[in-house]
């Protein structure tokens, strides 16, 4: 029997790796002549490096960059070759935030990354940048990379969300380097559905605060489709609070799903074509699990083959309208978060006993 683990991290408890490690140790337990194939993923987000790590291979290079709140702080990318794989939480994650600010962050750190990677001869650069504390569409990234921003004095300036709003001129210098962006949402980049409005709470935004966020947002877009860069209405430009956007507008870069581009690096649909059962899951399964996530695209690339989730906690209804086989819990009664953090791995070692059990009496 051929058995394939591609998971998700349990955020805040258990990573993508310790996940496929436990799954794969507890099937071998009731299933001890299963063929084990493990593929821990991300899309974009927490996990990023480990998930390309483990495909690709490479070195993880330690840099000092400017962290969301103007601090110097510790980050790192992987390198392989000619290729930089980089998370940009790393620079400008919502936890690294202190205090949390949507007006008053930025993406600085993460184009320090790109640039020290790109120093280092990475010709393509693949960035995640799910996880942000910012909304500044990238306008600090692409200050670190040479880019300047005017106000109506003619004095330059590292634009954050609250300052967008001044932005006059900008002067562009685009990298060379061939980017992909690894994106795991659709949100244009202002609007109800925009950046502002559907990301910025999160980051310690006020409804007054959110709207003259949107606000900035869409001076930001006028002033790029000026300069021929009309980027606000495409799919994914609201991502990370508008980096989306900025690096398409100041990068030249491609937005992509991430988990395709996971799975592409990793030959998941020829291994799918072979295997009995593919086992994913993630910390907590609902409807926007659906929406071009992990999940979504481990389904779609299936061929077919019996799709079972194990998750902490799912909010499904009936899993097989999603094109789940089977879903299992580790927190099956739903108790808050707090109460289970501490014994995430037991509760998931169960949880996988139930779901080899099921599988080996699957007919």
């Amino acid at each position: 029997m051929n058995i394939i683990i591609v998971p998700d991290s349990f955020k805040g408890t258990l990573s993508a790796t310790r996940v496929a490690e436990i799954a794969g140790e507890e099937i071998k337990k009731i299933i001890p002549s299963a063929s084990i194939r493990k593929i821990p993923v991300a899309d974009g987000g927490e996990g990023t490096l480990d998930c390309f790590e483990n495909i690709i291979g490479g070195r993880r290079v330690l840099r000092e960059v400017t962290g969301p709140n103007f601090r110097k702080i510790k980050a790192e990318y992987l390198l392989c070759s000619d290729t930089a794989v980089i998370e940009s939480a790393q620079a400008n994650g919502l936890p690294l935030a202190n205090p949390k600010s949507a007006s008053d962050t930025t993406t600085f750190g993460a184009g320090e990354l790109i640039a020290d990677a790109i120093s280092r001869g990475a010709e393509k650069i693949i960035i995640g940048i799910g996880g942000s504390a910012t909304n500044d569409c990238g306008c600090g990234m692409a200050t670190a990379l040479g880019t300047e921003f005017f106000d109506k004095s003619g004095k330059s300036f590292i634009p954050t969300g609250a300052t967008l709003k001044d932005i006059d001129t900008i002067v562009f210098n685009k990298t060379d380097a061939d980017i992909t962006v690894l994106c795991d949402v659709r949100n244009p980049l202002y609007g109800k559905d925009g950046a502002a409005y559907v990301y910025a709470p999160q980051k310690g935004a006020g409804e007054e605060e959110v709207r003259k966020l949107d606000e900035g947002l869409r001076h930001i877009a006028c002033v790029l489709e000026m300069n021929g860069k009309d980027v606000a209405g495409i799919s994914g430009a609201g991502a990370a609070g508008g980096m989306g956007a900025g690096l398409l507008a100041f990068t030249g870069a491609k937005l992509r799903r991430g988990i395709e581009v996971v799975l592409d690096l990793a030959g998941f649909e020829k291994a799918a074509q072979n295997a009995d059962f593919i086992i994913t899951g993630e910390g907590s399964l609902d409807s926007q699990s659906f929406s071009g996530k992990v999940i979504d695209g481990i389904i779609s690339r299936s061929a077919g083959k019996p799709v079972i989730a194990t998750v902490g906690i799912s909010k499904l209804d009936d899993c097989r309208k999603y094109g789940l086989t089977a879903v299992f819990e580790s927190n099956d009664r739903h108790l808050p978060f707090e109460q289970v953090a501490g014994r995430a791995e037991e509760d998931y070692r169960i949880c996988c006993k139930k779901a080899a059990q099921f599988i080996k009496e699957y007919k």
